[in-house]
């Protein structure tokens, strides 16, 4: 019998030997003893899916269909890894609507919270959570919901050595900045850090031009809005780096258009909307030389987001189109800055009547020379 349990140790010191020595154990780093034990058995497991290099939310050539398919699997699978650490901390990310479909849908694991949302979480303005469903587009970025069921956004901003984007979060959500009503910025929820990643939580707010321009206060605001967090940002010696409209968001929830031609709804612009810049990952915050000629670009990227809106009205403010080509010349030497475009800005819509701002927008869209007419009334939710 103890020959039998001493070849029964050895065979299985042997197996674990030969097991460690194909797979060596590393240490995965969370808070706790505890949890740091539970999560380097797991990521042993799974062979380890989530290193401490930042590198692995890096993708292929998209364009190539068995890169992208394969990058697409790796991603997925690094997210499924994670979902019960997030759940530790106190966040359900979102699941794929169909597990054995990597292409699927993503959906809200648990119910929505039934209370009004308020600042900084966005207002819902749709009624089931099928208008919450979203696509998985980006590889560092995940929708969840917290344990009272609101809606927020995951995103790995960075490994051990800051990032320029964890760099820029700190600074704008310090003390000095973060509530300074010019910082139209996504705020900060919680830094969450696993094995040296660091993810930013946020609340999940929309995209700012998917839903409708009605009224043209509507469209004066959200300009304002934009051209004032450019200025503060340079005013603090930060340039965004990459101003487009997918970065530029509305705290409004509304129903997810599944089509193109799904219609936009109006009537979610009042005057308490928000509106804030994400997406940091090329912003400058180290005061360098080339830091001019980031503002330059961000002043000509800031113009050329906003004309698709703005220049629907050019007939009833017609020096809006002077300013935005100005702002958009970032060669000249007369380009505007940031704190002059905005001054210019207000100096423009200040002689508006409250009558002017209730004026409805005849256009949809500014393309190329042409506004898209609106080919129906706007479409209000309440009518929905």
């Amino acid at each position: 019998m103890n020959t039998r349990v001493a070849l029964s140790v050895s065979l299985v010191g042997g197996l674990l030997a030969t097991t460690y020595l194909l797979r060596p154990i590393r240490v995965v780093r969370v808070q706790g003893v505890c949890s740091s034990f539970y999560w380097t058995v797991r990521s042993w497991l799974w062979n380890y899916p989530v290193t401490e290099d930042y590198a692995i939310w890096d993708t292929g050539d998209p364009t190539d269909e068995q890169v992208f398919e394969s990058d697409r699997i790796r991603l997925l699978r690094i997210w499924r890894f994670l979902r019960l650490f997030f759940v530790s901390r106190g966040y359900h990310p979102y699941v794929l609507k169909d597990s054995t479909d990597i292409f699927s849908e993503i959906v809200p694991s648990i119910p929505a919270s039934t209370e009004n949302m308020t600042f900084p979480f966005a207002q819902r303005f749709y009624r089931t959570d099928d208008d919450a469903e979203t696509n998985f587009f980006s590889p560092f970025v995940w929708p969840a919901r917290d344990t009272l069921g609101r809606d927020v956004i995951l995103k790995a901003i960075s490994g051990p050595q800051p990032s320029k984007e964890l760099r820029a979060f700190r600074l704008l959500q310090s003390d000095a900045l973060r509530d300074d009503p010019r910082n139209h910025t996504i705020p900060v929820l919680d830094y969450i850090n696993f094995n040296g990643q660091v993810f930013v939580v946020m609340p999940r707010w929309n995209v700012a031009i998917k839903a409708d321009f009605a009224k043209l206060g509507e469209l004066v605001r959200y300009g304002r809005a934009f051209m004032e967090a450019v200025a503060f940002l340079h005013e603090h010696n930060i340039s965004h780096g990459d101003i487009n409209l997918q970065n530029m968001m509305i705290d409004a929830l509304t129903p997810r258009s599944k089509k193109t031609t799904d219609p936009l709804f109006a009537g979610v612009r009042g005057p308490e909307r928000r509106y804030a810049f994400i997406d940091f990952e090329t912003a400058n915050v180290d005061n360098s030389p080339d830091l001019p000629t980031a503002f330059k670009k961000d002043v000509r990227d800031l113009a050329s987001a906003l004309q698709f809106n703005l220049r629907c009205i050019e007939d009833v403010i017609p020096d809006i189109v002077p300013l935005l080509e100005s702002m958009k010349d970032s060669a000249s030497a007369t380009q505007p800055s940031a704190a002059m475009a905005l001054s210019r800005y207000e100096e423009i819509c200040s002689s508006l009547s409250v009558e002017d701002l209730e004026l409805e927008v005849p256009g949809m869209l500014w393309l190329e020379g042409r506004t898209t007419s609106r080919p129906a009334p706007s479409i209000y939710l309440s009518d929905r």
